[in-house]
């Protein structure tokens, strides 16, 4: 399958990626695209998250290195939700009982692509 990155084409999904580690992210990225094509967003900073969002009219589904105190006291549940995004959050386990109750997702590390790919399922029903 070839994988493009046209953030052009409205059919495609994009995902936004805040995770500090370089070969995370890159591993996380990578079991993405090879879902299909897609658009990703890197950003390693907290900072960055929002401003992503000023650009980007849609996002199928953010990753965050955060705690779910964090995303909340960031207030980056409302924007995410204002695009449509599904969260995903890739640390603080101890907060799955309260992501889950919100609808989002947990990857717990060390996750497997599978484990992405199950975050993903209900992306398709969008």
């Amino acid at each position: 399958m070839t994988v493009t990155s046209d953030p052009m084409d409205p059919a495609q999904p994009v995902f936004l990626v805040f995770e500090r580690d370089a070969l995370i992210a890159e591993d996380i990225i990578g079991s993405l695209r090879d879902l299909g094509p897609c658009e990703t967003i890197h950003v390693s900073d907290a900072e960055e998250v929002p401003r992503h969002l000023d650009i980007d009219r849609r996002i199928s589904a953010a990753f965050l290195e955060m705690r779910y105190e964090q995303v909340i006291a960031l207030g980056l549940d409302r924007r995410l939700a204002d695009h449509g995004a599904r969260i995903i959050l890739t640390i603080g386990e101890d907060d799955q009982k309260d992501a889950t109750a919100r609808g989002w997702g947990m990857l717990v590390r060390p996750f497997t692509d599978q484990m992405i790919r199950d975050a993903l399922d209900d992306i398709a029903s969008r």
